[in-house]
């Protein structure tokens, strides 16, 4: 080519950028600033990234007319004191920190010994566990104890009340909830004002919860924690005795719901056998007469007994629309029912497939009887979710309502709201090829960019979704009950 040929293109060359710059009246510093934008594009997308950009896409409100607009919460609540409690054991005890101490997980708590080998077994587990402390005067010593701790919190407690509270933060502008759960002076404040409290539900004095946190890879009696969790504790009697339940069927009728969110049950194992299966007996009668056209929702809570969860499963999974859970109550439910795969003792979260049949196994046990309304699981566990529903079931938008519950999970636990910028904070645990079914061969292959995977087996339909794991979780209390709120404030009912 010569001199003159190349001169006339390189001319033509100016000529056609200076003409798309004047087109749209861009000058060089705009240009260059623009070209920088292509820079900042990943060329390789983490996986973590992919998941949280899919939230965006997946998670919709229901149609309006599906949607839920005055939600009521009953009926734990309490005031949580949380601290370090490896800081609150050390101030009882010195020596609570020895190599070779016995670790047990007792159903109750008789004594503060008990409470140092209950919470060094939860701790060595990585497991969540809530427990009732039997000896009003030794819970009063701990109470002093934790008043002591440097950097102690005082924050809302009480499932009910931390579900109402998320849902008061994040239902849409003409939603309202109400929460019908034990509000003495100390909780009152703590509410979000737009808490509805019924008169009827306001008490002289604030039950407390203790909550022992530990950190994945703290040390304790010789024993490493595998995750971060927390450990509950306390002596509740109105809570324990689910005392604020006629209150709360009462105050219904003036506030009129078109969702009921009950849990507490849990805390009833704290009582005599004689007391919890006439109490369950009770509550069972009052949730009975209760309009079919309003969803209930049951929120299980870490248990021991299997007595008495098998009552509450026998006797209130058929009245209620909705059961959420984790893996512990999973399997405790699976193992006092007879349900596969859980003759073992539970390690760590279980399997998918394993997961996905105790589940199927579940929902079928407790809906088979003509009169049952049970038609959904939600289930939840460290690094998945599961939610299962009849196909011909009035429950809508579960897509969104699984990745909703996943979402709050990983943005609470590390109180980022933009994890798609900071994938860092964040581990991805779920990959390649996903087997649905330990008693069949069907699988699915897992895509970051489209995560919620569905399919139906028999009757029912299955709505799946990882978690992105916060590698440093600021906050674990109520992230359960977080997951839960979310999950069903994004579901429809027709």
């Amino acid at each position: 080519m010569g001199i003159t040929a190349c001169c006339t293109y390189i001319t033509l060359a100016i000529a056609a950028v200076s003409a798309l710059l004047a087109y749209y009246n861009w000058n060089i510093e705009t240009f260059v600033e623009f070209s920088k934008t292509f820079d900042s594009i990943p060329i390789n997308t983490s996986p973590e990234t992919k998941v949280a950009n899919s939230w965006k896409e997946i998670i919709q409100y229901p149609q309006k007319h599906h949607r839920f607009d005055r939600i009521a919460v009953g009926v734990n609540g309490n005031v949580d004191i949380i601290l370090k409690g490896s800081k609150l054991l050390s101030l009882l005890d010195p020596s609570s920190n020895s190599s070779g101490r016995p670790s047990d997980d007792h159903e109750s708590l008789k004594t503060i010994e008990d409470l140092k080998s209950t919470f060094a077994y939860h701790h060595s587990k990585g497991a969540g566990g809530e427990r009732y402390m039997e000896n009003k005067e030794d819970f009063r010593k701990v109470l002093e104890a934790a008043t002591k701790v440097q950097n102690a919190e005082y924050y809302i407690g009480g499932n009910a009340a931390l579900m109402a509270q998320k849902l008061a933060t994040i239902i849409h502008d003409d939603g309202k909830v109400t929460v019908g759960v034990p509000v003495g002076p100390k909780l009152k404040p703590l509410l979000h004002p737009m808490l509805k409290v019924s008169s009827t539900s306001l008490v002289d004095n604030d039950e407390y919860h203790m909550i022992l946190e530990y950190g994945k890879g703290e040390s304790w009696a010789g024993k490493v924690a595998p995750i971060a969790s927390r450990f509950i504790f306390s002596h509740d009697v109105s809570n324990s005795q689910m005392l604020a339940f006629e209150p709360f069927i009462q105050s219904l009728s003036h506030f009129n719901p078109d969702l009921i969110v009950i849990s507490g049950f849990h805390l009833l194992e704290s009582q005599e056998m004689t007391y919890w299966r006439k109490r369950i007996g009770e509550i069972a009668d009052l949730i009975l007469p209760l309009s079919h056209d309003v969803p209930i929702h049951v929120e299980l809570a870490s248990m021991a007994n299997e007595q008495c969860i098998t009552q509450i499963a026998n006797q209130i999974f058929h009245l209620v629309d909705s059961i959420g859970l984790n893996e512990q109550e999973l399997w405790l439910i699976c193992k006092a029912g007879g349900g596969p795969h859980c003759s073992s003792h539970l390690s760590g979260p279980p399997s998918i497939p394993v997961a996905n049949d105790i589940i199927e196994w579940m929902l079928k046990k407790y809906s088979s009887s003509p009169r049952s309304r049970l038609t959904r699981i939600h289930f939840h566990t460290l690094p998945y979710h599961v939610i299962a529903t009849h196909a011909a079931s009035r429950w809508r938008n579960q897509a969104s309502s699984i990745a909703a519950g996943t979402r709050i999970a990983c943005t609470q636990a590390c109180d980022d709201d933009n994890i798609a910028q900071h994938p860092d904070k964040v581990n991805l645990r779920v990959q390649g090829k996903i087997r649905l079914s330990v008693s069949d061969s069907a699988s699915q292959e897992f895509d970051p960019s489209h995560p919620t995977m569905t399919w139906q087996k028999s009757s029912i339909s299955f709505f799946f979704s990882p978690v992105l794991i916060c590698k440093k979780p600021l906050k674990t209390v109520g992230l359960g009950d977080a997951i839960s709120a979310s999950g069903l404030l994004y579901s429809g009912f027709a």
